[in-house]
């Protein structure tokens, strides 16, 4: 009898070291479990974060392009207004007008973390009366363009090109938009002022089929501009046949969103630049307006002005 209870009592010793050993094993499973579950939200945050962070970088890069085209643009103001002299020219004041479409873009938030660009057409009126010289610009409804150093810029080419001075005429701008829009590149319509002032004095007829974007230098040359592809399309949906663009800017940069699984079950989107010809990849999404390239203002006009 002694032996047979050493022996249950051994067994129960096991038994009850298994249920412990089980019981330990079980918490260790549970803990190993809840550290797994916890594991997968931090990583899915984390890709989350990731993707936002894409997003932001794409669009300030965006955003970098068209500052860094701005900047340039000032930057040459800056030094051939600062080596002008005063000019003192008499001349008969001018009666005219002319009005041009010009395309711009304007900001819009997607999310929280991404900022993208829209394309806008608006008008341009130009007005000549006789005056005093002064350059008056409006703009129905509130419009955030900054036109002044563009349509200043385009007065003196003008007066150059033609021998035709503008100390005794007033000339109006009136910028005319369907809803109030913060415009991001007011430079940018430089080139298509340029050509309603020409077409103003000289009493010619501009083609709204053909919508032109682009700064414009003091000797004629039209400059680079960003948002080229947001532009072509709203300049498409208003029935605009071709965009004249800057000479070398038919190639635009794209950015595209590849996917990687880096652990099975959680994907990472990064967005990848690529270059593209602009009019390819307007048709390629279901635009078909045509992109010419010019380099000043003679070449512009010859196509828009009849």
């Amino acid at each position: 009898m002694s032996e047979r209870k050493r022996s249950n009592t051994n067994w129960n010793y096991v038994i009850a070291f298994s249920l412990i050993a089980n019981i330990i094993l079980g918490l260790g499973l549970v803990l190993v479990i809840h550290n797994n579950l916890v594991l997968n939200e931090q990583m899915k945050s984390l890709i989350e974060r990731d993707e936002n962070l894409t997003r932001s970088i794409t669009s300030l890069n965006q955003e970098c392009a068209m500052l860094e085209n701005q900047l340039d643009y000032y930057k040459q103001q800056a030094e051939y207004y600062s080596g002008l002299g005063d000019r003192n020219e008499t001349a008969e004041g001018l009666i005219g007008q002319a009005n041009i479409n010009i395309v711009a873009v304007r900001q819009v938030a997607q999310d929280f973390f991404e900022i993208g660009y829209e394309g806008v057409v608006m008008r341009v009126n130009v007005e000549m009366e006789i005056g005093d010289g002064r350059l008056l610009i409006d703009t129905q409804p509130r419009v955030g363009i900054d036109l002044q150093t563009s349509a200043k810029t385009s007065l003196l080419f003008v007066e150059n090109f033609t021998g035709i001075s503008l100390r005794k005429t007033d000339v109006i701008l009136t910028v005319i938009s369907e809803k109030d829009v913060e415009i991001v590149d007011g430079p940018s319509a430089g080139a298509a002022i340029t050509i309603a002032i020409l077409a103003a004095i000289l009493d010619k007829e501009i083609d709204h089929n053909i919508v032109i974007t682009g700064t414009i230098n003091p000797d004629g040359t039209i400059g680079p501009v960003g948002g080229l592809a947001e532009k072509a399309v709203a300049a498409y949906e208003k029935g605009v046949k071709t965009l004249l663009v800057p000479k070398g800017q038919n190639v635009v940069t794209v950015y595209t969103y590849e996917v990687h699984e880096p652990v099975p079950g959680f994907s990472i989107r990064v967005s990848k630049p690529e270059q593209v010809m602009l009019e390819d990849y307007l048709k390629d999404n279901g635009y078909e307006i045509k992109i010419s390239q010019v380099e000043n203002i003679e070449q512009a006009y010859e196509l828009i002005v009849h």
